[in-house]
């Protein structure tokens, strides 16, 4: 039975013996062929050529001298003598697919094949059991061992065998068995404890090195796809976590070694991408459980370091390394490092998912996202990795499960409404703190101590916004109102003491953050009318303190601000209705829309630079818009009795044109004196609105087609309004018309409030006859005498 068994052992190895003798005689036949060719060449040389050449020219000389007398001398051309050739350069052989595929292709699917031949004879003999462990071992090693030396014996033979692909293939085949074999007598044997293996795996991966530096680049290539195909070809039962992250690291160490003085970049980044897509499996392929994170966030931290350390050691700090500003200017090592963090922060950030986000994880995780921080302060023009170390932070902790769920329906104010958890969010909030205050003082740090101010500020600025709102978003029950304002007040004050120490435009990112905080605290403490009065005063501020900080972007905070508090105002759910429990009942308008116009006014005039004119401009919008609504809502209060009245009647209606028109006349007033584009604009759309109310009442609201009671009585009533009143502000108005560019509408202005004084004293003389409802026809002949004489005294008096 052991003679069998070894007698199909031997023809178990014959098989990739044979291949390799069958490599080696292929390109030792090719290599002969290729001599051949040359020597045939050689016979066809442009030597052979010349010399035929020079016989033809020489023949007819030979026959004139043999035909001359011999007392006359023959005189020998110029032309028979040799000229000089320009050497040109032999022609390109085509291409030879043939000897291609002969000498290139098979020698590396024979290496490969002899490998995975070697690697599935250890598994073939672990799964049926053949021979012992320890003898599958021994075997697997001289196997591959012998390979590598045919390698290296080929190679060192210097003829040109050893300058083709065949001493890479042998070497490359050995090592890869070595691999698998080395980590099978570990994780399926038992045969071989870390303390051993650990070194074993190291050894082999630098002999792949040593034997890639003499032998070229593929043997690299092979050595790590075996490296990495082994675990997937040898599975283990029972698989140690620190065994294979260990396995990982050695290789991924040992390829980055080799770019110090190979620039093989395929080779590190192959390295990296394998080592993290083995560790994304091993956490998310169901072998992960809590023991596993130290040793899998050690490999992480590890595989981020080595990237960034190994290929270049300090020299990764030196600035023609190039930075993330301009990426095509990134050099290699640079571009390593990046890809070396990158693929450390992704199994990080498994790792803290996978485990819950249980303590243990989240520290590897800080140290992670530090160590990357810390690299961007070092290496100047790379703070685009601070940067992204906090969004991956924020988007790690903001995906921390059962914290609290947030319905996207809102409540009766505008808020979320909330299903807080139990432990968690508490744990929750603490991490986000952490985080909160470590970027935003190290990004506070880099305004004052770095060269690029403004990267650093945006990184203080966004991670005290992003951090608490996200905190607040997901756990606002932790802590009361009162907690959640005291804080953005104070975040808000640091960004705004930075901002005046900066006084540059690193300043404006800061006060981006110092407002974005302030309307937080702000919408945290008030609510209604209150709030919106808080926005303006907010506005007017950053409007005044242009005065001490003259920069661009402080009027287009002050702006915005104030647009966001008339928007509130103008489409806010809260003011749909009729406001209770306010001073002044039905006319808080006169403080909800005066206070914010005021202000806006004011902070318009505090924007007295060259450069806030659009600003200035924007603010007078809001200043105008306000009080123009301010008058119009005091209007539907007194008149119609309330904000949320349905009727509105033609007294009402002409009040509110007649509120439009003295503001379109006022603005027409000021761009003769100062022109604007909120003059301009606001004079045009106020007079268009107030004419088409007018028109409106001269024809579907007019008291005679609709039969509506018309207010007050007999001499002095809802007419005078509607038609009188704006005759006389129409007039004015004409005269203004060159100034808004619409001088050639004053005859049609005037043919306008000619109808409606018309129509005025029609219907007043209407009223002296009939009731307060008036009726189309006249009523008596008296009536009808009347208003064709009332028709003549106007006529005589325009």
């Amino acid at each position: 039975m052991e003679s069998l068994f070894a007698f199909g052992l031997l023809l178990f190895l014959a098989g990739p013996i044979l291949g390799i003798v069958a490599l080696v005689q292929i390109s030792g036949l090719n290599t002969r062929l290729a001599r051949m060719k040359r020597d045939i060449d050689k016979l066809s040389s442009p030597a052979t050529a010349f010399e035929s050449q020079v016989a033809k020219e020489l023949k007819p000389l030979a026959v004139e001298v043999a035909q001359a007398p011999l007392s006359e001398p023959v005189s020998i051309p110029a032309a028979a003598s040799p000229e000089p050739r320009s050497e040109t350069p032999p022609p390109v052989a085509p291409r030879d697919v043939e000897k291609a595929l002969a000498s290139r292709w098979f020698v590396w699917v024979g290496g490969a094949a002899v490998a995975l031949g070697g690697l599935l004879f250890v598994k073939y003999a672990h799964d049926n059991g053949l021979i012992p462990p320890l003898l599958r071992v021994v075997i697997g090693l001289a196997f591959g061992g012998g390979l590598v030396a045919a390698g290296e014996w080929v190679r060192k033979r210097g003829d040109e065998l050893s300058q083709g692909y065949v001493p890479a293939a042998l070497s490359a085949a050995g090592l890869t068995i070595s691999f698998g074999v080395v980590y099978a007598a570990y994780a399926l044997y038992d045969i071989l404890s870390p303390g051993i293996c650990f070194p074993l795996l190291v050894a082999i991966g630098l002999g792949a090195l040593w034997l890639s530096r003499r032998q070229g680049p593929f043997i690299a290539a092979l050595g790590l796809v075996g490296s990495y195909a082994a675990p997937a070809l040898v599975p283990s039962d029972h698989p140690s976590a620190l065994g294979f992250f260990a396995y990982l690291i050695v290789i991924v160490a040992a390829s980055l070694y080799e770019l110090r003085s190979r620039p093989w970049w395929w080779l590190g980044y192959a390295a990296l991408a394998g080592a993290t897509v083995w560790a994304m499996l091993w956490i998310r392929g169901g072998l992960f459980d809590t023991s596993h994170i130290f040793p899998t966030g050690l490999f992480a931290l590890l595989m981020g370091a080595a990237a960034t350390v190994i290929p270049t050691g300090r020299g990764i700090l030196a600035a023609d390394m190039g930075t993330l500003a301009e990426p095509a200017k990134l050099a290699q090592p640079m571009r390593i490092a990046i890809v070396g963090l990158a693929g450390a922060s992704l199994v990080l950030a498994g790792l803290v998912w996978q485990s819950q986000h249980s303590v243990f994880a989240l520290l590897f995780f800080a140290v992670g996202m530090f160590a990357i921080t810390g690299f961007g302060w070092l290496r100047g023009g790379m703070v685009a990795a601070p940067i992204a170390a906090a969004l991956a932070t924020l988007v790690v902790l903001m995906a921390w499960p059962d914290v609290g769920f947030h319905e996207w329906a809102m409540d009766e104010r505008g808020l979320w409404s909330t299903i807080p958890g139990k432990l968690e969010p508490f744990r929750f909030r603490n991490a986000m703190y952490f985080a909160l205050g470590a970027f935003t003082l190290v990004g506070l740090s880099g305004v004052f101590q770095r060269g690029e101010k403004r990267p650093w500020a945006a990184l203080a600025a966004g991670s005290a916004v992003l951090f608490l709102f996200g905190t607040w978003a997901r756990a606002d029950t932790v802590q009361p109102q009162s907690q959640w304002i005291v804080l953005a007040v104070l975040l808000a004050a640091g960004l705004a003491f930075a901002a005046d120490r900066v006084k540059d435009r690193a300043a404006e990112i800061l006060l981006v953050g110092t407002a974005l905080l302030s309307l937080f605290a702000i919408d945290r403490a008030f609510d209604g009318v209150r709030q919106t009065i808080a926005i303006a005063i907010l506005a007017s501020l950053f409007a005044f303190s242009t005065r001490r900080l003259p920069l661009p972007w402080m009027g287009a905070f002050s702006a915005a601000i104030a647009s966001l508090a008339a928007i509130r105002l103008f489409v806010g759910r809260e003011f749909w209705g009729e406001p209770a429990g306010l001073p002044l009942g039905a006319h808080w308008v006169l403080y909800g829309y005066g206070i914010p116009a005021v202000l806006s006014w004011v902070s318009s005039r505090w924007l007295g630079l060259d450069f806030f004119a659009r600003y200035r401009t924007a603010l007078e919008g809001v200043a105008l818009g306000l009080a123009i609504s301010l008058v119009s809502l005091e209007l539907r209060v007194l008149i119609g009795g309330g904000i949320t009245s349905d009727n509105m009647s033609l007294l009402e209606m002409s009040a509110h044109a007649l509120a439009w028109l003295g503001a379109a006349y006022g603005l027409a007033y000021r761009q003769t004196i100062f022109s604007s584009f909120i003059s301009l604009w606001g004079a045009r759309a106020l007079l268009a609105a107030s004419c088409v109310v007018f028109f409106v009442g001269l024809t579907v609201r007019n008291p005679v087609i609709t039969g509506d009671t018309v207010e007050g009585g007999m001499v002095f009533n809802s007419l005078w309004l509607a038609y009188l009143a704006p005759v006389v502000l129409l007039a004015l108005m004409a005269r203004k018309l060159d100034g808004l560019g619409l001088g050639k509408l004053r005859n049609g202005l005037g043919v306008f409030a000619l109808v409606l004084l018309i129509t005025f004293v029609t219907l007043q003389v209407k009223r002296m006859f009939q009731d307060s409802t008036l009726d189309f026809f006249f009523a008596t002949d008296a009536e009808s005498y009347t208003v064709s004489a009332a028709w003549i005294v106007t006529a005589l008096a325009i």
